[in-house]
């Protein structure tokens, strides 16, 4: 089974944004991949797809973000600091993770339940 237009696209987009992050020719970039520049040039134009093993090691080597290629909302999950609060999540206990996800619900605007979160009474500024 191969990947519709849109997923080719999205994916291709991703390989070349990661190549050139990283500074890397196609050349390079197939060396370190281990496979062929012209696969990679294929990749890169949508003009072929890669198996899923395929695709779990481009994303590991190239650090890109399956997440963003499977789950398109608009979000980057490619950046450092969203990999890393990623990669700590498994190690926190469940208190730790009721803390993170309280904190990450006020620094988003949302009470713990999901809509908009309304300030305190005590906070300065509030209206009483």
């Amino acid at each position: 089974m191969s990947l519709s237009i849109k997923d080719a696209r999205i994916f291709s987009a991703a390989l070349k944004n990661a190549r050139k992050k990283r500074k890397l020719t196609q050349a390079e970039c197939a060396e370190l991949l281990g496979h062929s520049v012209s696969f990679q040039k294929d990749l890169e134009r949508c003009r072929c797809s890669t198996s899923i093993e395929g695709f779990f090691h481009i994303c590991r080597t190239l650090n890109i973000s399956a997440d963003d290629c499977i789950f398109q909302d608009g979000h980057d999950r490619t950046g450092s600091t969203y990999q890393t609060l990623m990669r700590l999540l498994p190690r926190c206990d469940e208190k730790a993770l009721a803390a993170l996800a309280a904190a990450a619900a006020v620094l988003a605007g949302a009470g713990p339940d999901g809509p908009p979160a309304e300030p305190p009474e005590d906070l300065p500024g509030s209206q009483t």
